[in-house]
């Protein structure tokens, strides 16, 4: 089984930040072939304070998050066949991390979890049930979700919507923790 170390929701494993705690409720990744880049929007991000992880060590994570906006060293190792990478972690006020990634070759979309079959001329994610993945332009066949590549895709991630009630009630909202 193949490791993935950037997880679409967890925007801390972009940058390579061991332990991350800052999460999306929603992940809106665009595919667009026609002009190579990725677009990943993160929506609603929050953290869950449990009593032995405190707010300052989020606060941390989150400073070094801002600082990858400037310094494309911050960027994870495994993102370098990426040609261009650019995140904006603001929708004026609002927190609403936009990252978006340019690539050479199809291939390179395998560090997020995104295959491409040649032969079909298609485009495949895993389909876990448990991160409530939705499209309109993907099909589901057994456990892969299949994408014409020679247009432009998108599907959300929520792998939130089903968070034990024990849990909801320590989540708290980025926006509230590093404003």
């Amino acid at each position: 089984m193949e490791e993935f170390k950037i997880i679409l929701f967890l925007i801390s494993t972009f940058f390579g930040i061991e332990g991350g705690r800052v999460v999306a409720d929603k992940t809106t990744v665009s595919i667009y072939p026609e002009k190579q880049e990725v677009e990943i929007i993160q929506e609603n991000l929050f953290t869950v304070l449990e009593e032995d992880y405190n707010a300052e060590t989020v606060i941390k994570q989150w400073r070094k998050i801002e600082e990858a906006q400037t310094n494309e060293n911050l960027w994870r190792e495994d993102l370098k066949n990426f040609t261009n990478k650019q995140l904006i972690l603001r929708d004026n006020k609002e927190i609403k991390p936009q990252i978006k990634l340019t690539y050479t070759n199809k291939e390179d979309l395998e560090e997020l979890g995104i295959w491409y079959n040649e032969e079909q001329s298609q485009f495949s994610i895993n389909h876990l049930p448990q991160e409530m993945i939705k499209t309109e332009e993907g099909v589901l066949k057994g456990n892969y979700w299949y994408f014409d590549a020679n247009r432009k895709f998108t599907f959300t991630i929520q792998p939130f919507l089903k968070m034990p009630e024990k849990y909801k009630k320590i989540k708290k909202s980025i926006n509230s923790i590093v404003d």
